[in-house]
């Protein structure tokens, strides 16, 4: 029952109220109650009690604000919605689809969601708005398929199909009405399933297509008198017949008109086909020469026609009177009905160009919205592939981070942690060879120098591999470095090979780079140290260091030497670390000072390379960026 508001005095308000409230949990309860035990499950089964049970559940529902009883709200609204759907309860629906929309993409219950789309497409398509419609349904058709929703997904394809089939797009209806029978028949009711058949039956009829409109339509009414449906019964007559009457198989026409008129005469409700009915009998009446009976029958078909909206219904009465007429030589009736039939027909014709045009307009703005759609899905699926690029690069780049940082701290401790051993050893055969240097002869002293001489050579490379290590091993700030203050402190530190080799090093004025002084003072030894080291026999080394713009961001250097070159072969060896390009014996080194170079100028974002002619001498190019003196 519904509740009333309740106008008391004030001494009984409150046990009013109280009443109100107890009512109220009552009726919410019974709902909750009916709804677990599936009593609504079968909306053409509700029994008036239970919709008024429901209905005066939203009215208090919709009173309340709390989140408590949405997931309620969203189950009564969905019965509600889908029993007046199904009974085509138009205004009713009006009421309920809004709220189960707006709630149910709240909740993100997809399913609740589709019916109430399909509702607001079925609203749409009464008021003819068909291209709007058509995007709902196809909406609700493909959210239907994503959640295997397949009572919901017939739904839209069936409305689907009669939307084409009032745009005159006989082919596509038809062809979404079969998707149903073959992809959702066990689904669907028997009057649907019936309806459906009828309708296929009424395209192919529409397509002058008259044999194969007979069938589908015969099995229509197989469906019909096999579950008793009255009503589709006699519609399935009516049809037949008329196909019949197509085919000139008058006295099968004649049985169907029969079978109609049994079911249409003793029935109170509005069957669906009463006007083809009329017409029928009117042509069956004209072909056996009953003027005066088909005239009567062809009249009243055409009202009837008239107000359902039957066009082509109306427009064959018209054409049968006038045949009718011209055959009783009656020409002035003739030519008033044909005059109606020609201004009729013309208007049809008008409506079914403007109903292409519109299939046409939808046809296209579907295809657009389809384009769209491949166009996201091939730039999302783009833009998932780059993410999962980008994602397994940055993976990739923190494992060699991580194995970088470890190779770095490994080359560290294994630089730093073996140079105690290696002086303990280089100690320990000092002190043998000291204390047995009087028993020991020139041939056993040999071994003596071989291990300090291996000691010596084992100690400077792990001294190297340590200066490798260092670098990167902690973030070096880059700063304003004025290259001519490097050239001067690499040459000091040199100054007792250079005085010794009498190396002549010349250098105009260098610009000032961003980097870091000391390790630009490591980088300018090592390659002055290089030039000085492979000179060539009876040469005085001369080394000319320079610079020159690159681009507007980089600084060129260039330390050119005059000793012995390197073969062309050779050079993209010489950055790796330990390579040696000569023997020890005739020039000593551990084979990482190139490599150390590299490091440093990689650390700034440079590159480094060497352009040489083997005996004429080297030129060694790396870039450092250009300092902002602003800073």
């Amino acid at each position: 029952m519904l509740l009333q508001n309740r106008i008391t005095n004030s001494p009984q308000k409150m046990f009013a109220s109280e009443t109100g409230e107890i009512e109220r949990e009552m009726i919410l309860n019974q709902v909750r109650q009916e709804l677990r035990d599936d009593n609504f499950s079968d909306s053409h089964n509700i029994s008036p009690n239970g919709l008024q049970s429901l209905q005066c559940a939203w009215d208090i529902l919709q009173n309340d604000a709390s989140n408590n009883l949405i997931t309620l709200k969203i189950d009564v609204l969905y019965v509600l919605t889908d029993t007046y759907l199904q009974r085509q309860a138009f205004d009713k629906i009006e009421l309920y689809h809004v709220p189960l929309l707006e709630l149910s993409r709240q909740q993100k219950d997809i399913r609740k969601e589709i019916l109430a789309l399909i509702c607001k497409a079925v609203l749409l398509s009464i008021s003819s708005d068909y291209k709007e419609a058509m995007s709902l349904f196809l909406e609700a058709y493909d959210k239907s398929r994503s959640v295997d929703a397949r009572p919901h997904a017939a739904r839209c394809l069936i409305n689907i199909g009669t939307i084409y089939a009032n745009l005159f797009n006989y082919d596509a209806a038809q062809s979404r009405y079969s998707d149903v029978l073959r992809d959702y028949n066990d689904v669907i009711d028997a009057p649907t399933r019936a309806a459906i058949h009828l309708n296929v039956g009424n395209l192919l009829y529409a397509g002058e297509k008259y044999s194969a409109s007979l069938t589908y339509l015969l099995q229509g009414l197989t469906l019909a008198q096999e579950f008793d449906l009255i009503s589709i019964s006699a519609h399935a007559h009516a049809l037949i017949c008329r196909s019949l009457l197509a085919l000139h198989r008058f006295d099968e026409a004649v049985v169907h008109e029969n079978a109609a008129e049994e079911i249409i005469s003793v029935s109170s409700i509005n069957i669906p086909g009463r006007s083809i009915h009329f017409v029928n009998v009117a042509e069956i009446a004209f072909n056996r020469t009953q003027v005066k009976q088909g005239n009567y029958f062809a009249v009243k078909g055409i009202a009837v026609a008239r107000r359902v909206n039957d066009d082509s219904t109306e427009l064959r009465g018209f054409a049968l009177l006038a045949g009718a007429f011209e055959k009783e030589k009656q020409f002035d009736a003739a030519f008033r009905a044909q005059k109606i039939y020609a201004g009729r027909q013309a208007d049809y014709l008008k409506m079914q160009r403007k109903m292409h045009a519109l299939d046409l307009e939808i046809r296209y703005s579907l295809n657009e919205k389809q384009r769209r759609i491949e166009e996201l899905l091939r730039e999302n699926e783009y833009q998932s592939n780059l993410l999962e690029k980008t994602a397994y690069i940055e993976q990739q780049n923190d494992q060699l981070r991580e194995i970088n940082a470890e190779l770095q701290q490994f080359a560290y401790i294994t630089a730093h942690d073996l140079k105690e051993p290696l002086r303990m050893i280089g100690s320990f055969t000092q002190i043998i060879q000291q204390q047995y240097a009087a028993k020991l002869n020139p041939e056993s002293a040999v071994p003596f120098r071989f291990i300090g001489e291996g000691v010596t050579r084992m100690s400077a490379l792990l001294d190297a591999l340590l200066q490798y290590a260092v670098i990167g091993r902690t973030n070096v700030e880059p700063e304003p470095v004025n290259a001519n203050e490097v050239a001067h402190i690499a040459m000091t530190n040199l100054k007792i090979v250079i005085e010794e080799t009498g190396t002549q090093i010349s250098f105009a004025q260098l610009p000032v780079v961003r980097a870091s002084l000391s390790l630009l003072v490591q980088l300018f030894q090592n390659l002055i140290s290089n030039g000085i080291k492979f000179r060539r026999p009876d040469t005085i080394p001369q080394i000319v260091i320079s610079a020159e713009k690159f681009n507007e961001r980089q600084w060129l250097f260039k330390v050119k030497d005059n000793g012995i070159g390197i073969d062309r072969q050779h050079l993209d060896r010489i950055f790796i670390i330990f390579q040696r390009l000569h023997a020890r014996e005739k020039y000593e080194g551990t084979g990482i000072g190139l490599a150390i170079c590299q490091k440093i100028i990689r650390q700034f974002g440079g590159k480094i390379w060497v352009e040489s002619v083997l005996g004429e001498g080297s030129t060694f190019c790396f870039t450092l960026p250009v300092a902002d003196l602003r800073e």
